[in-house]
């Protein structure tokens, strides 16, 4: 068994596809780390030059009112247009203030925040922006300020724009993260037994049977992808917490509390969680979804024979979520969608509400099913892999 192991990780290792994917993930990274996230900003995050100029047309604006005597009351909002230039200007003073000097403070208890405050983001950082959750969590920001403001001691600017590494983990797995990793997954393991037809001495005589070394092969490459993944993740966590913060595990993240007796959109099913709470909920998935795209592989490998078209098969079934129904579909042949494996692909959206946000439907205990409908379809792949490889035995199959 060691054998193989040992055997399996050289060949993953000294792969070409599979050293050129890693040093592009660890490049990719690095920029991302470097560049982009210092510039990457959400939707309320405040441009100080937009502010100036603001107040300056409002200071102009109120002045004129004050000139042109429109100081009667509005019939529907009871105020002035003096007083609500004034009281804006008032409010825009106060936050750039709290920009100038660092307040942090003062700044997230300040209700002020200009509709889109912040649009200067561009290119590289829209996209980043995109794969990330920085969207999804634009509804929770109150929340979180609250949180922030009565909860963290030592408060930074980098904590409240979600760049700190534990926040930055947690954007990438409620965005396109689990989808990307599946993806890199399937690109590195997807040669691992097929590689067996051309290596066909070196096979021969192996002291264990054929189903426990497909087995044992497909862990062994799953060790290394994930191996990899650990790698490439303490390298951005350290890197980003040198230069943005650390975080910490106890910073608050938008949770849905799907209860639709009092609204969809009502602002009591918007709470907040901790990062800990979803990480916690986020490893079970991330677990049961390496193995079962681990198995498919091997399962795909025995069918087809062929890297290539294994490698093409598994990402059609990852992305056959996007491809044949809309994010709110709540039906798949007729049957509910919350009984197929594809729906907890993305399984950020699952664990923090957001899928039955997405669908507009209360769905209890999701979590849970989500798991078991994971387990049973890895129970499925196990015996189709079982009677395949007792159908196709090592010899039909390397020759």
């Amino acid at each position: 068994m060691s054998q193989i192991v040992k055997e399996t990780t050289k060949f993953m290792w000294r792969s070409d596809k599979n050293r050129l994917f890693m040093a592009i993930s660890t490049i990719v990274v690095l920029l991302y780390t470097l560049f982009i996230v210092p510039n990457l900003s959400s939707e309320d995050e405040i441009n100080i030059k937009n502010l100036e100029r603001e107040m300056s047309g409002n200071v102009v604006q109120f002045e004129e009112s004050l000139d042109s005597g429109l100081l009667v009351p509005n019939a529907l909002t009871g105020t002035t247009a003096y007083n609500d230039l004034r009281h804006e200007y008032v409010a825009q003073r106060e936050m750039l203030t709290a920009l100038k000097q660092g307040d942090v403070r003062r700044y997230v208890t300040n209700n002020y925040r200009p509709e889109a405050a912040n649009d200067d983001s561009e290119g590289i950082e829209q996209i980043a922006s995109g794969v990330l959750g920085y969207e999804l969590e634009q509804s929770f920001q109150q929340q979180k300020y609250n949180f922030y403001a009565k909860e963290v001691k030592d408060l930074s600017f980098h904590t409240v724009h979600d760049r700190t590494s534990f926040q930055q983990i947690h954007l990438f797995f409620i965005g396109f993260g689990p989808i990307l990793l599946l993806l890199g997954l399937i690109f590195l393991i997807n040669d691992v037994h097929v590689k067996d037809r051309s290596l066909l001495t070196q096979k021969i005589g192996v002291p264990i049977n054929w189903q426990k070394y497909l087995w044992v092969q497909a862990m062994s490459a799953l060790g290394f992808v994930l191996l990899f993944y650990l790698s490439l993740g303490f390298l951005f966590f350290m890197l980003n917490g040198l230069l943005h913060g650390f975080g910490a595990l106890k910073l608050p993240i938008g949770y849905y509390n799907a209860f639709y007796e009092s609204g969809l959109y009502n602002i009591e099913n918007f709470q907040i969680q901790t990062i800990a709470w979803f990480i916690a909920r986020a490893l079970p998935y991330l677990l049961l979804l390496s193995y079962l795209f681990t198995r498919l592989n091997t399962l795909l490998s025995l069918w087809t024979k062929q890297s290539i078209v294994s490698m093409v098969l598994s990402m059609f079934l990852l992305s056959f979520q996007f491809i044949y129904y809309g994010s709110d579909a709540t039906k798949l042949l007729g049957l509910d969608i919350t009984y197929f494996p594809q729906t907890y692909f993305d399984f950020g959206k699952i664990i923090t509400g957001r899928f039955e946000l997405q669908v507009g439907a209360e769905l209890p205990h999701l979590f849970i099913r989500g798991l078991v409908v994971l387990a049973l379809t890895i129970l499925m792949i196990e015996i189709l892999i079982f009677i395949s490889s007792k159908k196709i035995t090592r010899q039909k199959f390397v020759n």
